[in-house]
């Protein structure tokens, strides 16, 4: 089994198939790096120059470190990093960086706040008995306090400030407790130490025994169900825009394939045609005729054999974009059947009529698919009941269309 990581764990709750594509499929991509994880790259490096050269008896100066971050900024830097926010420039990222790394040294000079055991340091997470289950990953510092506790550091320069309940459930350096404790059989406890040098604040949380062994079972139920994931679908959301498999993604791939074609090419795609069709049969839907009702049903069906035929999942048009989705519901006997008529006869006799009241089929799906009732109850509702698959079709703007 693979080593997972808490980056790789959360690229699948992000997006199974970004999931597939990275690990998996190992798709290779430009990748554009951001002025934000810049800035935070040269924070972390010079932060590990501070601790590393006090490891050799070195205090750097203010001046001395500043400089070290000016060089390295300009030694790396490349106009390929992409800026988001127009309205402000390298310099004034660079100046971020300068106040985050003054801020931190005056807060914490002269450095004798404990001794640090491990920089950058790689530490390996085992979940189960077996070890059949492991996790990596990277830790900014671990440092020893006083009272022999350890301490796993991680300096933030993000321009938001989590909230506590945030802290109390964060899964990555709750992980790394579980490896510094695996490590270092001498430890009392393991404190977690979160910098956020944007507010020249520190924040720090613990974690119980307890909260941990059920930290392991989450983290092994999460890898099994992508060890057992057959489909990996798509999960789309905001994060698509900042997503580098977007041109290969069956979400995007149809835009891709029409966006480079001339105007004239582009008006004719079948699925441009039938996604401005169903747009303006949908704009007119209120005062559509049955004529019209019947035309816009050959649309979408239309538009799911399209999406079969050219293995899409979503059609763009011009501005709009539609998601066609495989849906399950069940369905259950007519009103004024003599099934139905059982059915209410059943629920009263279960003691669960009052739960559906008037036999409120939603709430009915909604009990069987998320299996609220005990079992015996359950199998006798789905005596009545008939699964029934469908696509439904999402229509959605296309973002920054013009």
């Amino acid at each position: 089994m693979s080593v997972y990581s808490h980056s790789r764990l959360s690229c699948y709750e992000q997006c199974p198939q970004k999931y597939k594509l990275q690990y998996i499929d190992k798709v290779e991509t430009e990748v554009e790096e951001s002025i934000e994880a810049y800035l935070g790259s040269r924070v972390h490096e010079t932060l590990e120059k501070l601790y590393r050269d006090l490891g050799y008896q070195k205090v750097n100066t203010l001046d001395e470190l500043l400089d070290f971050f000016r060089s390295e900024w300009k030694k790396n830097w490349d106009d390929s990093v992409v800026i988001v926010k127009e309205e402000y420039g390298p310099e004034n990222y660079l100046k971020m960086g300068e106040k985050f790394i003054t801020d931190y040294y005056n807060k914490y000079k002269p450095f004798d706040q404990g001794k640090t055991i491990a920089l950058e340091e790689r530490v390996l997470i085992t979940l189960d008995d077996a070890g059949e289950y492991k996790l990596q990953g990277f830790i900014d510092r671990v440092m020893e306090s006083e009272e022999g506790y350890y301490e796993v550091h991680d300096y933030k320069t993000n321009s938001r400030l989590p909230l506590l309940e945030y802290l109390d459930n964060d899964r990555q350096l709750a992980l790394y407790a579980i490896g510094i404790k695996d490590r270092y059989p001498d430890v009392k406890d393991v404190r977690l130490v979160w910098h956020f040098l944007a507010f020249n604040k520190e924040v720090d949380s613990t974690r119980t025994d307890e909260e941990l062994e059920s930290l392991k079972k989450g983290v092994i139920e999460l890898i099994e169900k992508i060890e057992n994931d057959e489909k990996f679908a798509a999960n789309p959301s905001l994060l698509c825009d900042w997503c580098e498999f977007k041109p290969i993604c069956r979400q995007w791939s149809h835009l891709y394939m029409i966006k480079e074609k001339p105007e004239n090419e582009y008006l004719n795609d079948p699925g441009v045609k039938l996604v401005e069709r169903y747009v303006e049969l949908k704009a007119k839907e209120k005062q559509v005729t049955l004529d019209i009702y019947a035309e816009l049903e050959k649309i979408e069906e239309a538009l799911i054999v399209f999406s079969e035929k050219e293995g899409v999942e979503t059609v763009f048009g011009s501005h709009y974009k539609i998601r066609v989705k495989d849906t399950e519901c069940y369905s259950f006997p007519s009103k004024n059947s003599s099934d139905r008529k059982q059915l209410v006869q059943t629920l009263k006799d279960l003691g669960k009529w009052d739960e559906v009241v008037q036999l409120d089929t939603a709430a009915l799906n909604k009990i069987i698919q998320e299996k609220q009732w005990d079992s015996k109850s359950l199998d006798v509702l789905e005596q009545y009941v008939r699964l029934e698959k469908s696509k439904r079709l999402y229509l959605s703007k296309i973002k920054n269309s013009s």
